[in-house]
C-alpha cells in the first residue's frame, strides 16, 4: 500500500467530485484485491474470491489488449465504462480528441480504495472529459448521463463493460447496463425529434413572445372534462361527448377534431394545438369559432397565435420554451412528452383539476384502414388534390402505408380489422403510462381502435382545482429578446472538447446554451455522419444563427407596429 500514490488519485479526484474522496477515507480496502505483473509488466488488479482468482485485464499485455480494442471499435463519442480497472482502455480513448466524455462506473468503496491504493491514475482523473460514479442507483446513472451527454455535440454514446471486472459484480453492473439502455432509447427519440424540428421550435419561440406577452382572461378550474381525439372512432363517440357536455363535462378539442366537433354541433370549451409545422394551420382553415380559447405551445406556428384575439400559450419541454417561462413569463406547463396533441390535452385536463375525463376518439391505429374521423381537415385536403389518376381512395390509402412499417391485426370475431405503426403504438404507450401515473381518472371510451389500458379501480378524488394562465410579465418581449441576445452573443467563445467547456461554465451561461441545442441537433443532422461539424464549431454556428433569427423577429415585430 502505497500512501503516496492513494494521496495523489484523491487530489486529482477532487477535481470532479470532492465527495468521493471523503467516502473512500471512510472506507476499508478490499484486502482480497493486489496487483500483479503481467508478462509485459504491467500492473493487473486481481481479486480473490474464495478459491478463485479474478484478473480485470490480460495478464500477458493489459496494453495491447487496449489497443487490439481500441482498433476493433470506432474511435471517439461518449463513452460509459463500467469498471475501471487499470484504465488502460480509457486511456487510450482519452487519448484520442475525438472522444468527447467518458463516465466510468465502479461498486465497492472498500474495492475503489485498495485498487486507488496501489495503481496511479491521477493522469486519468485529472482529463477533464473524464467522471467516476461510484455505486449510483440506477436512476442517478440515467441522471447522470442525461446531464453529461449532450448528443449534438458529444457523438455517438456507446457502453464498455471492462469483462473481467463486470463478471465479479454482474447484478449491479446488469442493473447499471439496463438503465443505460433504457436511458439511450430515451435520448434516440428526443434526439431525433430535436434534429427535425429544434430550429422550427427556436424561431417559433421568438416570433411568439410579442404575442404571448399580452394580458388574457384564465381557464376556469373544472371537475370533470371530456377529450376529443380525430380517430375515426370519434363518429360513433358524438351522442356519449353530447351526454357528457349535457352533464357539465368540460369538452376539450384536439386540433385536428375541433371541424368534426364543430360539424356535428358541439361546442369545446379550449382546443389544444401542439404541432410546431405550418400544416397545423390546416385544421383551423374553418375558423375558430368566436369565444373557444386556442390552447397552444410557445413553439407553434406564430400564424395560429394570430388566429385568435387572445390564445393560451403554454409551456413544453422545449429548452427555449422552459428559459421563456422562467425568465420572461412563466407559463403553464402541460405534458407534450407523449409526442400527439392527444396526451397534451389529457394534460391540460388535469392541469385544471379534473378528477375524471372521458377520452373519445383515440384510436392509435387505422381501423379499417381509415385514418380520421369525418369533418377533419384531411376530408377536404385530399378532395382538393384528387384527380382522374389520383383517386381520394388512393391518397388516403397512401397516408396510412407511407410508414415503413404497418401491421395489420382483427378484432376477436375477425368482424374488423385496423392497421398499426410503430409511432402510434408508442403514442398509445405513453399515455398508457400517463394515465398510470396521474391521479385523474381517465375513462377510454371503447370504439374501433386498439384498446387503452387504464387502471380501472382508480377512485375520483376530489383535486386542486386551480386556474390555468400566465403569470406576470418581468418586462416587455422586446426588452427580453434585445437581452437574451446581448447576453449569447457575450457567451465565452466556445472550446473543444466541447463537454468540459460547458460544464465549467456558470448556470447561466449553461442556460444560454440550453436554449440552442435542438437546434445544433438540426444543423449537425443536415451535416450528415460522413462529414459531422466540430462541436465548437457547431456551437458557434448555433449561436450566430440564434440570434440572427431573434434579430429577425424584432425587426418583423417593428414593421407589423
Amino acid at each position: 500500500m502505497s500512501d503516496r500514490i492513494f494521496r495523489r488519485n484523491l487530489l486529482a479526484l477532487s477535481r470532479s467530485d470532492p465527495d468521493l474522496g471523503d467516502r473512500l477515507l471512510e472506507s476499508q480496502p478490499d484486502p482480497a484485491l493486489a496487483l500483479r505483473s503481467a508478462r509485459s509488466g504491467a500492473a493487473v488488479p486481481v481479486l480473490r474470491r474464495g478459491e478463485r482468482e479474478a484478473a480485470f485485464h490480460s495478464l500477458i499485455d493489459p496494453e495491447r489488449e487496449a489497443e487490439r480494442i481500441f482498433e476493433a471499435q470506432p474511435p471517439g463519442g461518449f463513452i460509459v465504462a463500467l469498471g475501471l480497472g487499470c484504465g488502460y482502455l480509457l486511456k487510450r480513448y482519452l487519448a484520442s480528441p475525438a472522444t468527447t466524455g467518458i463516465v466510468a462506473v465502479e461498486y465497492s468503496a472498500p474495492l475503489l480504495r485498495a485498487l486507488l491504493e496501489e495503481a496511479d491514475l491521477s493522469e486519468l482523473f485529472l482529463d477533464e472529459r473524464f467522471t467516476l460514479l461510484l455505486d449510483p442507483e440506477p436512476a442517478g446513472l440515467a441522471s447522470m448521463i442525461l446531464s453529461r451527454y449532450v448528443p449534438p455535440i458529444a457523438g455517438d454514446i456507446r457502453s464498455l463493460p471492462l469483462r473481467g471486472r463486470v463478471d465479479l459484480d454482474p447484478e449491479p453492473f446488469g442493473e447499471a447496463a439496463d438503465s443505460l439502455r433504457a436511458v439511450l432509447g430515451r435520448i434516440s427519440d428526443d434526439y431525433s425529434v430535436q434534429a427535425f424540428f429544434g430550429k422550427l421550435w427556436f424561431k417559433n419561440v421568438a416570433r411568439n413572445l410579442f404575442a404571448a406577452g399580452r394580458a388574457t382572461a384564465p381557464l376556469p378550474p373544472v371537475r370533470r372534462a371530456a377529450v376529443a381525439a380525430a380517430g375515426p372512432s370519434l363518429e360513433l363517440a358524438i351522442p356519449a361527448l353530447r351526454e357528457a357536455v349535457a352533464g357539465g363535462a368540460f369538452l376539450i378539442a384536439t386540433d385536428t377534431s375541433l371541424p368534426s366537433l364543430v360539424g356535428s354541433g358541439l361546442r369545446p370549451g379550449a382546443v389544444v394545438s401542439i404541432d410546431c409545422q405550418h400544416i397545423s394551420y390546416y385544421h383551423f382553415l374553418g375558423g375558430i369559432p368566436e369565444g373557444i380559447p386556442l390552447v397552444i405551445d410557445l413553439a407553434s406556428p406564430n400564424r395560429l397565435a394570430r388566429l385568435t384575439a387572445s390564445p393560451r400559450f403554454f409551456s413544453s419541454g422545449h429548452p427555449f420554451c422552459a428559459y421563456v417561462s422562467a425568465r420572461f413569463r412563466p407559463f403553464p406547463a402541460l405534458d407534450t412528452s407523449g409526442g400527439n396533441v392527444t396526451h397534451a390535452a389529457l394534460s391540460l385536463a388535469e392541469a385544471l383539476g379534473a378528477e375524471s375525463t372521458i377520452l373519445a376518439g383515440a384510436d392509435f391505429s387505422y381501423p379499417q384502414g381509415k385514418s380520421y374521423a369525418r369533418g377533419t381537415y384531411i376530408y377536404g385536403y385530399f378532395d382538393r388534390l384528387q384527380g382522374r389518376l389520383s383517386p381520394t381512395e388512393s391518397l388516403f390509402s397512401g397516408f396510412v402505408f407511407r410508414n415503413a412499417e404497418v401491421s395489420r391485426e382483427s378484432s376477436a370475431d375477425g368482424s374488423s380489422s385496423r392497421y398499426l405503426t410503430k409511432p402510434l403504438i408508442a403514442y398509445k404507450e405513453h399515455l398508457e403510462r400517463f394515465a398510470a401515473a396521474s391521479d385523474m381518472a381517465i375513462i377510454p371510451l371503447r370504439g374501433l381502435g386498439v384498446e387503452i389500458r387504464v387502471p380501472s379501480d382508480k377512485a375520483r378524488r376530489a383535486r386542486e382545482r386551480r386556474l390555468f394562465a400566465a403569470g406576470q410579465s418581468s418586462c416587455g418581449a422586446r426588452e427580453f429578446l434585445e437581452r437574451y441576445v446581448a447576453e449569447l452573443r457575450a457567451l465565452p467563445t466556445p472550446r473543444d472538447p466541447a463537454v468540459p467547456y460547458l460544464a465549467a461554465l456558470g448556470e447561466e451561461e449553461r442556460d444560454l446554451w440550453t436554449t440552442l441545442l435542438p437546434a445544433a441537433s438540426a444543423f449537425q443532422r443536415s451535416a450528415g455522419r460522413t462529414a459531422p461539424i466540430a462541436p465548437a464549431e457547431l456551437l458557434e454556428l448555433t449561436r450566430d444563427w440564434a440570434a440572427s433569427t431573434v434579430e429577425e423577429a424584432l425587426a418583423e415585430a417593428e414593421d407589423r407596429g
